[in-house]
């Protein structure tokens, strides 16, 4: 009897101690803390003004992976609908940030400020995320044509936003055309092509005579 009793109390103790471990562990990882990630389209919409302004509203309509690096490694894809992408519980620390469309194709600007706060933040040297902070970086692209070109980001910040991190890579230029010295070899041919055509004007009316 004192042995089934004993067992009884030792496997509840066991169970207690397993069940507050599991709920320990649950909470460790519910921190509190995020980094956000809104993707837009600075494209033909874009006309050299505020990034945030002129661009936010635009998504750029297809999932894209971002990465974060730093105390975790995760990568998520955004929501088409909304363009955004949440990682969630996050511990604190400073985290590299990477993804999107990839660089041959377009030239990105990121800006990112604490949601919370509304405190704008360095990340010239990656994305500072304090505990319990909702940091939001909203990445902006500005797509390249196959002649390198890309529509310039403004100088000016956006609302409540950092200096831009941006990396700029261009194509190599793939138009063809005419050129000046063509044009000017076209206006020597004309001169002497009339010239010609008056001195046999000129011959035919001599013989005629």
């Amino acid at each position: 009897m004192k042995r089934a009793a004993f067992r009884l109390i030792a496997g509840s103790v066991l169970m207690l101690v397993i069940a507050l471990g599991f709920a320990q562990g649950a909470g460790a990882q519910d921190t509190g803390t995020s980094l956000t990630v809104h993707h837009r389209l600075c494209g033909d919409n874009y006309q050299g003004g505020d990034p945030f302004t002129e661009c936010h509203d635009v998504l750029v309509g297809t999932a894209f992976d971002f990465t974060i690096d730093g105390p975790v490694n995760e990568t998520l894809a955004t929501n088409v609908a909304t363009g955004d992408v949440t990682f969630a519980d996050i511990p604190a620390g400073t985290y590299s940030l990477f993804g999107g469309v990839p660089g041959e194709f377009s030239t990105q600007s990121i800006y990112c400020s604490d949601s919370i706060t509304g405190e704008a933040l360095d990340i010239s040297n990656g994305v500072p995320v304090a505990e319990g902070a909702a940091v939001v970086c909203d990445v902006y692209e500005f797509p390249e044509d196959l002649r390198g070109n890309t529509p310039t980001p403004a100088p000016a910040q956006p609302t409540s936003t950092p200096k831009p991190n941006s990396t700029v890579t261009t194509l190599p230029s793939t138009g063809t055309g005419v050129d000046s010295s063509s044009n000017e070899a076209l206006w020597l041919i004309i001169p002497a092509a009339l010239a010609i055509g008056g001195l046999g004007l000129v011959s035919k009316r001599r013989l005629s005579r």
